[in-house]
């Protein structure tokens, strides 16, 4: 088993497969949609260097496992190959991805007496190694991904005056930027950090999905992502601009987004919504979208 760090937009198209194999195998128990792989590296970790949180293990058959720090969350995602989730390699995997974060946290001068990790219920074989890790589950009620097929999408109309379209492109940094700080105030984003988030590796401006307001600004948006070998399209993130809201607008916006899924190829999409965010939850429940899976937060001491 070689282990190594992360090199780029081949090594994302590598993960990408990788992950797509995973969850044709188990269902979806356990795996992050491709497209969420890149959106964690690029997105959520935006402000550090993606070598720097991202380690790769592989062996004759290819890649065996991963893991990012994710530093700002005080969690990590780690991946297994499924056929070695329960085994010594699991464990040394998540215990270098325990040590990854924390040395992570510390060199960012992030405070936390705790670090995260989230479990797909019924993943049974992580459970087992976690809690021989000395990890307990958090008290927290489950994040959800909710699931339907495409083909079951409403028509949901836009208010007068409003107009889904594509990105443009890098030219429009600055307005994407500004809606999606709007959306999620404590995301500080900047123009100069979203034109990065464009220009990485798996981000493409027609996969995002904005509503223009009558007078020219954006009111809302959505990021989509395809996994071609499971069918599925993902919605990562989803957002609304405060001044927006209440108009109907993340429902149009949504079921516009499936039907050109469904134009692509897929056949399902997802989307997660946090615990007790009653908002997502009604949204999504508008548009179809039932429960799919559930996903355990278990936490462990920092050390």
């Amino acid at each position: 088993m070689k282990r190594r760090s992360y090199r780029g937009a081949a090594d994302l198209d590598l993960l990408q497969a990788f992950n797509a194999s995973a969850i044709a195998e188990t269902d979806g128990c356990g795996y992050l949609h491709p497209g969420d792989i890149p959106h964690h590296i690029y997105n959520g970790n935006k402000l550090y260097q993606p070598a720097d949180l991202l380690t790769i293990w592989e062996d004759e058959a290819g890649v065996a496992a991963w893991v990012l720090a994710q530093p700002r969350y005080k969690a990590f995602d780690a991946q297994v190959r499924p056929n070695l989730r329960r085994s010594d390699f699991a464990a040394e995997v998540l215990t270098r991805a325990e040590e990854q974060t924390v040395e992570s946290m510390r060199k960012h001068e992030i405070d936390g007496e705790t670090i995260e990790y989230s479990v797909y219920r019924g993943d049974s074989d992580t459970v087992e190694v976690l809690e021989e890790l000395g990890w307990s589950p958090s008290p927290a009620e489950p994040w959800v991904i909710n699931r339907m097929r495409l083909q079951d999408a409403p028509h949901a109309p836009l208010p007068d005056g409003y107009a889904i379209r594509t990105v443009r492109g890098i030219a429009e940094a600055a307005a994407i930027a500004e809606v999606h700080q709007a959306a999620f105030p404590g995301a500080n984003w900047t123009p100069e950090l979203y034109r990065s988030v464009m220009e990485s590796p798996g981000y493409a401006p027609e996969r995002e999905f904005v509503v223009e307001s009558p007078a020219g600004g954006l009111a809302a948006f959505t990021v989509t992502w395809l996994d071609p070998v499971n069918k599925t399209g993902l919605f990562e993130p989803v957002g609304t601009h405060a001044g927006f809201r209440r108009r109907g607008l993340g429902k149009a916006l949504l079921c516009h987004s499936m039907k050109r899924m469904a134009e692509a190829g897929m056949i399902y999409a997802i989307v997660m919504n946090a615990p007790n965010n009653e908002a997502s939850i009604a949204l999504y429940r508008s548009c179809g979208f039932e429960p799919w899976h559930l996903i355990d937060d278990y936490i462990k001491p920092i050390r």
